[in-house]
């Protein structure tokens, strides 16, 4: 899933300059924020610290950037100017982003209120403060001499004038103004949209009658209401068995509904202002559309690649699809010889059933092999062997929750502690509901010459503990945990000098590499020996012939897997590009006609879209952009050895090192050894 980067994006200017509101230059320095010893972050906030460390972080910001502009012209350097503006720019970051989080994993609501408010101010903000002449001016003094600049520093100064140019300094004073103001109001709908998905807590209060084909631990885990009734919420952890495995189609399609129907009264008119606003800023800075100018200064770098490579992908699985569907329709006639199609609310029921009668294993058996515990220590075990590093818990003092655990990164080789990884990983209410890895402070280079420790946060939503179990994950939960902590390792391996360029900080088309590469792992049986263990005997590793049954059953449904990711693709592309005035009819017609899954009238799937309305507005192709690139970079661990050391420090030191300091596709020239291609990601697809 993605990193929080894109869901926080734009607390750093040169991270991305879309999302920053106006306010004077300070006159006077304010005091110093207080840190927390360890990581260095408190969590343990009401609204008005956040309030008042929002107000001081500005305050500060606002100093350094005083100070930058007093310069005479004469008198500019790199350091003064440029690095000065980098690094006020992230020490802003470093003091909002912790705080920013809070809106997405705090239990207190008034918190939770605090934060999102917080983080739509920063946002409008920056916009506005990065649009003030005096700051581009005084960069401009600087980059006019045309200094002879080297590595991470020219790419800097390279990357900076890009991020003036999309604030609208080559505009006139009324366009620019006009941009601000479009950009503020852009960043109010992506926070508004983010809150309506975390705020439509849905749920069925279902009777026992209602659950069955559901396994004893499931119903054990479900709330009970005073009338007797068990409480099945939208929670991936009850949702997805739920659609699964229970008989009744009618409940599975209340559910279904509810799912796909998150925050439809709200968001879909945010979506269409969003769009509408988007084509506009794209017009004003002198671009065709917002898929040119967001596609620029990424790997694809036009709408018509990222378009074709879609119908390229669509073209080799459709046939496919179109198979599998057939084959679960078939299912389905066993149960009701009339039926004519698959609905939306059944294709995971029948799928279920079609891949237990294949492959004859069930995946509540496979998940007794998959404690959360086990996967986590094992986890940890397989990336010190590949990575070079050493982890160790550590007390989460201060942390947002008791349940959050917190981990101490250290060099195996002897370098010292390189970061910090904060680990939420149960549903809660009003806790954001996917999967993600946050960026709280950013690894880079300080005046005194230290380097920051880098800490991050996975949020997750895995199954809980019920009654004589430990909480046990699905496999394809474990797959999800290896490639969130492979964000984690991504942010925390970093060796960029700026922040900028530090960890995730990268093209949104590749910024899943890494994670999806480390994907594969938890299909090797080395791997999985790390990572199993029977909840009731440690010792018993997932057995060998149910590892033969999960490694056929690895491709079922493939087609319709892909088709459904081309989908989500081409109507994020066309949405941008077409800009219509109503989003369901468009977004419903890709998920039928391309993904092959229609949706009911009245259903908004696009209103819990949040891929759209944050870092993955016309962005949404880089998932696959990207697992092509993962899929060529595994097949040296493939060739080499699964848990080789040496292809893993290769992988450490010209990938996740790099972050963006340099560009992309020469850390994977650097890392294979030639150019990349797309070879084994498209006889994954064949198989």
């Amino acid at each position: 899933m993605k990193t929080l980067s894109a869901l926080l994006a734009g607390l750093s200017l040169f991270i991305s300059p879309l999302q920053a509101s106006a306010g004077s230059i300070a006159s006077a320095a304010p005091p110093a924020l207080p840190r927390a010893v360890g990581t260095g972050i408190s969590f343990q906030l009401t609204p008005q610290q956040i309030t008042q460390r929002y107000t001081s972080a500005k305050a500060q910001l606002e100093a350094a950037l005083r100070l930058v502009v007093a310069l005479p012209a004469d008198q500019r350097t790199f350091a003064n100017t440029v690095k000065a503006m980098e690094s006020a720019s992230a020490d802003f970051s470093d003091a909002v982003e912790p705080m920013s989080i809070l809106g997405y994993v705090a239990a207190d609501p008034l918190v939770r209120e605090a934060a999102r408010s917080l983080e739509e101010e920063a946002g409008q903000y920056q916009v506005a403060l990065w649009a003030r002449p005096e700051i581009y001016r005084a960069f401009k003094q600087y980059a006019d001499k045309k200094e002879t600049l080297t590595g991470e520093d020219a790419r800097l100064l390279e990357e900076t004038e890009r991020g003036f140019k999309s604030s609208g300094h080559a505009l006139s004073e009324a366009d620019r103004a006009k941009l601000s103001q479009i950009r503020q109001r852009l960043t109010v709908l992506s926070t508004q949209f983010e809150a309506n998905i975390a705020d439509d807590q849905g749920f069925i209060d279902m009777p026992i009658e209602d659950l069955k084909g559901m396994s004893e631990d499931y119903i054990a885990s479900l709330k009970r209401t005073p009338e007797g009734k068990h409480r099945v919420t939208l929670a991936y952890p009850h949702y997805i068995p739920f659609m699964d495995g229970a008989h009744s189609a009618e409940m599975r399609r209340q559910l279904w509904t509810k799912f796909n129907n998150r925050a439809a009264k709200k968001n879909p008119p945010l979506m269409v202002e969003a769009l509408r606003l988007r084509d506009e800023s794209a017009i004003l800075l002198g671009y065709p559309s917002f898929p040119a100018m967001q596609l620029e200064n990424r790997m694809a770098k036009s709408p018509g690649q990222v378009m074709d490579f879609l119908k390229r992908l669509y073209a080799m699985v459709r046939d496919r699809g179109q198979a599998e569907l057939k084959a679960m329709l078939e299912v389905k006639l066993q149960d009701d010889p009339t039926a004519k199609r698959l609905e939306a609310w059944e294709t995971s029921y029948y799928g279920e059933k079609l891949r237990k009668a294949k492959f004859a294993f069930d995946e509540e058996e496979v998940a007794k092999y998959f404690p959360v515990d086990k996967v986590v220590s094992g986890t940890m075990r397989v990336y010190e062997k590949l990575f070079g590093v050493k982890f160790s818990e550590v007390p989460a003092e201060g942390a947002h929750h008791p349940d959050v655990r917190l981990l101490r990164v250290d060099d195996a080789a002897g370098g010292g502690t390189l970061g910090y990884f904060y680990l939420d990983l149960h549903p809660r209410e009003g806790k954001y509901t996917h999967a993600a890895v946050a960026g709280l402070i950013k690894g880079r280079e300080l005046e005194n010459g230290r380097y920051q420790r880098p800490v991050a946060l996975m949020m997750a939503n895995f199954p809980e503990a019920v009654p004589g179990k430990p909480a046990l994950m699905r496999h394809e939960d474990a797959v999800t945990y290896m490639h969130e902590f492979g964000h984690g390792l991504h942010q925390i391996l970093t060796k960029a000098k700026y922040a900028s360029f530090s960890g995730t900080s990268v093209a949104r088309d590749f910024v899943e590499t890494p994670s999806q590469m480390l994907e594969n792992f938890a299909w090797q049986r080395e791997v999985l020996d790390e990572i199993s263990g029977h909840y009731e005997d440690a010792s018993r590793k997932l057995p060998p012939e149910l590892f033969e049954k999960m490694l056929a059953a690895r491709s079922f449904n493939r087609g319709l897997l892909y088709l459904r990711q081309i989908a989500f693709g081409m109507a994020d592309m066309t949405l941008h590009m077409i800009v219509p005035k109503e989003t369901s009819m468009l977004f419903g017609q890709f998920m039928e006609l391309v993904g092959l899954i229609p949706s009911p009238d009245g259903v908004k799937r696009e209103a819990s879209f949040g891929h759209l309305m944050a870092g993955y507005s016309a962005g949404y192709y880089g998932y696959l952009w990207s697992e092509v690139l993962a899929d060529d970079a595994f097949t040296r661990f493939a060739k080499e050895g699964v848990l080789n050391s040496v292809v893993g420090m290769l992988w450490r030191r010209e990938v996740l090192e790099k972050g963006s300091s340099r560009p992309e596709i020469d850390s994977m020239r650097a890392y294979l050894g030639r150019e990349p291609n797309e070879d084994a990601f498209i006889q994954k697809l064949l198989r």
